[in-house]
C-alpha cells in the first residue's frame, strides 16, 4: 500500500507555535493497535494524530509504543504523521510525536460522537501538556 506523503502541518494542530516536540520520536508496536480500525497485522496504518503511549513490556525500548489506555499518570503523547506496519517509504528509527501544545480535539482520529470529543479518560491522561479546543468552520 503507497500513501501520500505530506509535509504539511496536521489539520489538528490549532497553533504551531504552541507545539512541542518529544525528543527524537518513538517507535511505534504495531502488535498492541489490535482495534478493527487501524487494519489488519502487516497492512496497519496508524493515523497522525492518534494519541500513543509507551508499552510496559519488559525489555521493551523505553520508547516503544502503543495505543494509549486512558490510564492517569501515564504519559501520553500525539502521533505527528501517519504511520504504516511494514512500510518500506517510513524511518526505521520511528515517528515524530507531539508531548504538548494547543490541539484540535474534534480532529483527532480518537474523538467519536457528535459533536466529536475525545473521551474523559483520554483527556486525563493528556493532562496539563494539551490544550483541547473545538474545530468550526463557518465559512
Amino acid at each position: 500500500m503507497s500513501k501520500l506523503r505530506s509535509f504539511a502541518l496536521p489539520a489538528f494542530v490549532a497553533d504551531r507555535a504552541s507545539m512541542e516536540t518529544f525528543g527524537t520520536g518513538v517507535q511505534l508496536d504495531f502488535t498492541k493497535f489490535t482495534d478493527a480500525k487501524y487494519g489488519t497485522a502487516g497492512t496497519r496504518r496508524i493515523p497522525a494524530g492518534t494519541i500513543i503511549e509507551p508499552v510496559t513490556t519488559v525489555g521493551a525500548p523505553a520508547y516503544l509504543c502503543g495505543p494509549a489506555s486512558g490510564t492517569a499518570g501515564n504519559l501520553a503523547l500525539i502521533l505527528k504523521q501517519d504511520a504504516e506496519e511494514d512500510s518500506k517509504a517510513d524511518a526505521v528509527t520511528g515517528y515524530g510525536a507531539y508531548s504538548g501544545g494547543v490541539v484540535y480535539q474534534t480532529l483527532l482520529p480518537d474523538a467519536t460522537g457528535n459533536p466529536r470529543v475525545l473521551s474523559s479518560a483520554l483527556k486525563t491522561q493528556l493532562g496539563t501538556f494539551f490544550r483541547l479546543m473545538t474545530y468550526e468552520d463557518r465559512r
